[in-house]
């Protein structure tokens, strides 16, 4: 991957986990009956608008310049530490809490895609769309049952078929936390330009 690639491929892992939040943070407060607090809806919504604004400038331009470099570095560290937090998330015998986990996990796992498909697209990489594409009807099935899973969460019924997309969702997650957790702690080195995996 070139540079500039490494820098659009951060932009895409910061949009991807800033959404697995959003939609942790949402279908927790739905599960149990609340708004999502206002303040955390702005922080998240705030960085979401700052990184898709980066991203729709950088799939015209093929680049990512450096002062949207500097406007997005804070959010590696902002999103290094909450998505710590949302898999050290304490959920035992809570469904609602799993519903909710898994649900974030599946959405950061379809965003992710879409941008790697849009990342394909603005750099000719069409094996990489290719490829991708073919993730889309796993990943349309994986949404409908987390939408299940947290429909049945904030009514506090749980079918034996919502318990199992539900324990799926969860191990899955936790399976992939390493992976997940090394991209984020290689966003600061993406957005130089560099390969994060060679500091790793």
């Amino acid at each position: 991957m070139t540079p500039e690639e490494h820098r659009f491929n951060a932009l895409v892992l910061m949009f991807a986990n800033l959404q697995r939040l959003m939609v942790f943070h949402n279908a927790l407060a739905l599960s149990e009956g609340r708004e999502l607090d206002p303040d955390l809806r702005e922080e998240l919504t705030t960085r979401l608008d700052l990184v898709g604004e980066t991203s729709q400038r950088a799939s015209e331009t093929k680049a990512v310049s450096e002062a949207d470099v500097d406007a997005v570095t804070p959010v590696a560290g902002y999103l290094a530490r909450e998505v710590r937090s949302y898999f050290a998330t304490e959920m035992e015998n809570d469904l609602g809490k799993q519903a909710a986990f898994g649900a974030a996990a599946v959405y950061a796992a379809s965003y992710l895609d879409d941008g790697t498909i849009q990342m394909g697209r603005v750099f000719g990489h069409s094996d990489w769309v290719d490829r991708t594409m073919q993730n889309k009807p796993v990943l349309i099935s994986l949404r409908n049952q987390a939408n299940a899973a947290v429909a049945s969460a904030a009514k506090g019924e749980f079918s034996p078929e919502v318990r199992g997309y539900i324990n799926h969702h969860v191990s899955v997650s936790h399976g992939n936390r390493q992976g997940a957790m090394d991209q984020l702690d290689g966003l600061l080195a993406m957005l130089d330009g560099r390969d994060a995996r060679q500091y790793q």
